[in-house]
């Protein structure tokens, strides 16, 4: 069931409503779109506290599935009042300042743009949000070269930029929000999205997290490659959960694999897709399959 997302669009020169930034659980889910028209997805998640140089973090992994294949990172973040800090090379670095009132320039001194200058953000008006009874601050901004690096259009206290968390450069793929969840605000579906009024399942669908750093299931495998109607699992020793996800990133199936049991995959369109595997553990491993 969509939540209630009511815009008012008024400037306001009000102080921002204080957030915490990636309270536990929190989620965030992108698309991540390639320049030969592929469309798959990411997700990050607040894991757990830690402290870094003495300051309370947060702890968040983004997971994605970049040509079938899972990756990960973890990023490590530090809040305080209105300021949120990202932990990079050893140090903070300031990424938003959700206090900011129109006509302010943040300086965003890590980044650089084509000319090697620090990236500056222009707060060109406030206005505010109200998500499931949360009100929240929207800032519109200026931020980017048009050449190398980009980071303008709305930013949601709390939630961060409507694109890409981070700064986006060039070639890159991620963006733009589709949904946030978290404990206080419940889900947040992005009504800025390029193609609002698609199907909001996929924010739940979208793809596995809380995967085990370092985690490996090495001696699985998926035959025959190529296959016109079946594929079998190697050397499972339990029930697994799969996901099958044709060349767009969209999830054309899933389910419960035992051992020695077979995958139908006779009712699909010809071509590649990938398959990811997890265990009970919540590990996870990718295999490519090709349907002939």
């Amino acid at each position: 069931m969509k939540k209630l997302i009511s815009i008012i669009l008024i400037s306001i020169s009000l102080h921002a409503f204080s957030q915490e930034f990636a309270p536990l659980g929190a989620k965030w889910h992108y698309d991540l779109a390639f320049n030969t028209g592929l469309i798959t997805y990411q997700t990050i998640e607040s894991l757990s506290d830690t402290v870094i140089n003495g300051k309370p973090c947060r702890k968040l992994i983004n997971f994605a599935i970049v040509s079938g294949v899972p990756e990960t990172t973890y990023l490590y973040m530090y809040s305080v009042n209105d300021s949120v800090f990202w932990y990079n090379n050893g140090d903070f670095h300031l990424l938003y300042y959700f206090g900011a009132l129109p006509g302010d320039t943040i300086t965003l001194g890590y980044f650089t743009t084509y000319n090697g200058s620090p990236l500056k953000m222009l707060i060109d008006s406030t206005s505010t949000i109200n998500i499931n009874g949360q009100i929240r601050t929207l800032q519109y901004v200026s931020c980017g070269d048009n050449i190398f690096i980009e980071f303008g259009g709305i930013i949601i206290s709390g939630i961060g930029n409507l694109n890409w968390i981070f700064p986006i450069t060039d070639m890159q793929a991620d963006g733009p929000l589709r949904c946030y969840s978290d404990s206080l605000v419940g889900l947040f579906l992005n009504p800025f999205h390029y193609n609002n009024g698609w199907n909001f399942q996929d924010c739940e669908q979208q793809i596995i997290t809380e995967i085990e750093e370092n985690s490996k299931l090495p001696t699985v495998d998926v035959y025959p490659i190529p296959s016109n109607s079946l594929i079998f699992i190697s050397n499972l020793d339990r029930n697994t959960k799969y996901l099958l996800y044709d060349y767009q990133g969209r999830v054309i199936n899933k389910g419960i694999v035992a051992p020695s049991e077979p995958i139908q995959i006779k009712s699909f369109p010809n071509g590649i897709y990938s398959i990811i595997l997890i265990n009970n553990k919540i590990k996870a491993i990718s295999r490519r399959v090709m349907k002939i």
